[in-house]
């Protein structure tokens, strides 16, 4: 089976990275064109707390819910610059709290 692909409104996908540790937070990836930062970021805390702060400054342009191999990826890209990728293990509970359909 393929990944399943859940669009997310922005106002969404903002609400869960604020509160995204509660669902088991397996890895954290940040990947800011413009920026050599979020390269010098080592532990999942330091990288959610860039990205807390990047998202506040900037627009996002596409949010998403993927869920594949009993895994979901929160993915939110900003301005073609900054992608952001957080790999949650509780992936149906997170769908439940944002009125996702579990398949």
């Amino acid at each position: 089976m393929g990944p399943e692909v859940y669009p997310l409104t922005r106002e969404k996908a903002l609400h869960v990275l604020g509160s995204i540790e509660d669902y088991g937070v397996v890895s954290v990836d940040v990947d800011n064109a413009a920026s050599i930062l979020d390269d010098t970021l080592s532990s999942n805390e330091e990288k959610l707390q860039y990205a807390r702060r990047i998202l506040d400054d900037g627009n996002v342009d596409k949010a998403v819910l993927v869920v594949r191999d009993n895994e979901g990826i929160l993915v939110i890209k900003m301005e073609n610059v900054v992608e952001i990728r957080v790999v949650v293990r509780n992936y149906r509970r997170l769908m439940q709290d944002l009125s996702l359909e579990v398949g």
